[in-house]
């Protein structure tokens, strides 16, 4: 059986990353690789839209997230933290494992981050270090104001950094690192990048290197300013994956990040409608363009339909935390077109048809071919 991969995280590769990737492998530490680590680099700071360092860990993203804590906070600091889905809670987590105070900042799941409650939370806690969030979050499928915050803390808390969770929206949604004030911007390989997991990119701002030199935290591997200063990584850097992040890159220049982003925008616009004309409802108040979290219809487990959308050879998400079993997930980053996402309605529409969910058959399917035929 062929299978379609519409999660939120493996996402698919495309061939050409693929056989770049299965090149016979170089040494390290040899110009040549040292030459395609650089170009990358700099392929990585133009899709990133910032003209700060970039840095690439071999690790998933939750590496970055952690070295974005541990070289920035000192035991005893005090940062904000946006929880509104795992991931957000995950910051808090990772704060409070280094020894510093998590300001937390909670939203139910769907619910997305208010400006104004960032700006309470910083007037009533003095000496507040860094602000951590999610661009999209990535359990429930929502996206935050962070161009509204950064340009908040640009404009009225200067000092403390902004540091962003954007693993889920580099590469899918337009984000402006430099211009929304983002101190330390975070992505994985395995999401719009196109790449299969296993490298983590931070984006490092020059103001964020400067608390990171005074930082007084311990960390060894995760080191920022090292890799930064190692050129070609301080240690053996996952030599593959970076070749095939500089090929997935160049796709995705190629294409024109204007053209990539629309194209996302797209994507979602059907895929949102599309359920919704199948008389299902979003999870998320504010949708993410790069994945679509739906709750699943009154007494049919997500389990159940993501087990009917396998027997097609379809494999969707299910919800995490107390949203296992109670939403489905349906990822449109990456390497996604207006035929996959047909695909995936019209498997759907079959799906919840067996499990005797009663829907008008076929409308979600036309709706998203309406939308496609519009733009």
């Amino acid at each position: 059986m062929k299978r379609y991969l519409m999660t939120p995280g493996p996402t698919p590769v495309p061939e050409q990353v693929v056989l770049s990737m299965s090149t016979p492998i170089i040494h390290h530490r040899t110009d040549e690789f040292k030459g395609i680590f650089k170009e990358t680099a700099d392929l990585a700071k133009r899709v990133m839209q910032t003209k700060n360092d970039v840095v690439m860990f071999s690790s998933s993203g939750s590496g970055a997230m952690e070295a974005a804590v541990s070289n920035v906070l000192s035991e005893g600091d005090k940062a904000i933290t946006v929880s509104a889905g795992k991931f957000g809670e995950r910051w808090g987590k990772i704060v409070k494992a280094f020894g510093a105070e998590a300001v937390e900042l909670t939203y139910d799941y769907g619910d997305y981050a208010k400006v104004e409650d960032i700006e309470n939370a910083l007037k009533n806690n003095k000496n507040i270090k860094a602000v951590y969030i999610q661009a999209s979050e990535t359990s429930t499928g929502t996206f935050h104001p962070i161009d509204e915050i950064g340009l908040m803390l640009k404009e009225k808390y200067p000092e403390a950094l902004f540091i962003v969770d954007g693993i889920t929206a580099y590469g899918a949604i337009d984000v402006k690192t430099d211009n929304w004030n983002i101190d330390i911007g975070i992505t994985g390989s395995q999401k719009a990048l196109m790449l299969p997991p296993g490298l983590a990119l931070l984006s490092v701002s020059e103001k964020a290197k400067d608390v990171i030199e005074r930082n007084k935290n311990r960390f060894f591997y995760f080191d920022i300013l090292g890799e930064i200063d190692a050129k070609a990584g301080k240690f053996t850097p996952a030599v593959s994956l970076v070749i095939g992040l500089n090929t997935s890159l160049k796709m995705i220049l190629d294409e024109g990040l204007d053209n990539v982003f629309k194209r996302h925008e797209i994507l979602a616009k059907a895929t949102q409608e599309a359920v919704v004309a199948l008389g299902l409802e979003l999870l998320s108040k504010k949708p993410a363009n790069s994945l679509t979290a739906v709750k699943s219809p009154q007494n049919i487990s997500s389990e159940d339909i993501i087990a009917k959308m396998k027997e097609f050879g379809v494999e969707i998400s299910n919800g995490q935390g107390h949203l296992k079993g109670k939403i489905f997930r349906i990822a449109h980053l990456g390497y996604f077109y207006k035929p996959d996402i047909l695909m995936c309605i019209s498997v759907l529409e079959m799906a919840l048809k067996k499990l005797g969910y009663s829907a008008n058959f076929g409308d979600g399917t036309k709706r998203a071919m309406e939308i496609f035929l519009d733009e």
